[in-house]
């Protein structure tokens, strides 16, 4: 009896047949979302989401890496292009203030051995060794010497005989002077201990202006 009693209210309040009432089972089961049905199921979808994280975050990690390293050329180029420009403003304020090193190191240089050809150069004689009236020459009491006369007095003559003509040496006459100067210098050094020197030193110097003078009465 009471096994129909609970037979008749199961008819009148599920009237669905079985498979209708499974339907309606799984279908509101899969609004809810879909499930692994199986435990290896669910294990192999969470190894599968955990090595999709690592892959993301490897290829994060790379990507920051190169990031990083464009920045730091970036900072090195900036530094590089930074020294650079400091240098090259440094080298047009110096220009601009001293002018170019180089061209002024070769102007100095050539006044340099300028000078250094001046002072080396022998001047010609001062006026009271030369009277540029008479011609007379006033020679160093060291080559007033006797032994110098021979030279001396032929060079005495040629050049009062230019200051009486008003007029240069002839070519005879030049290579004469030029050939008693050599004479006189030659008498220099064989009687230098004799002499001394200092007096050595000055008829020598003496000897070499005369010569440059020589030239000047030539041109």
């Amino acid at each position: 009896m009471d096994r129909l009693w609970l037979l008749a209210v199961l008819v009148v309040f599920c009237p669905m047949t079985g498979n209708e009432a499974s339907a309606q089972w799984f279908g509101g089961m899969a609004n809810m979302g879909y499930h692994a049905s199986t435990v290896a199921e669910g294990e192999g979808n969470a190894i599968s989401a955990v090595t999709r994280s690592k892959g993301q975050y490897a290829i994060d990690k790379s990507k920051a890496r190169i990031n990083n390293a464009q920045a730091d050329a970036m900072v090195m180029q900036n530094r590089k292009q930074m020294a650079s420009d400091y240098f090259e403003t440094r080298s047009v304020n110096q220009q601009n203030r001293f002018g170019d090193y180089a061209e002024q190191k070769k102007k100095s240089t050539q006044e340099a051995l300028f000078r250094y050809g001046e002072e080396g150069r022998p001047t010609r004689l001062t006026s009271s060794e030369l009277d540029p009236v008479t011609g007379q020459i006033t020679w160093p009491i060291v080559l007033e010497n006797p032994v110098f006369s021979d030279y001396t007095k032929p060079i005495d003559e040629a050049f009062v005989s230019r200051a009486e003509k008003n007029s240069r040496f002839n070519f005879e006459t030049y290579q004469q002077v030029n050939k008693d100067c050599k004479g006189i210098e030659t008498e220099l050094r064989t009687q230098m201990k004799d002499i001394g020197t200092q007096g050595y030193a000055t008829g020598l110097e003496f000897m070499k202006r005369l010569k440059r003078e020589v030239r000047a009465a030539a041109s």
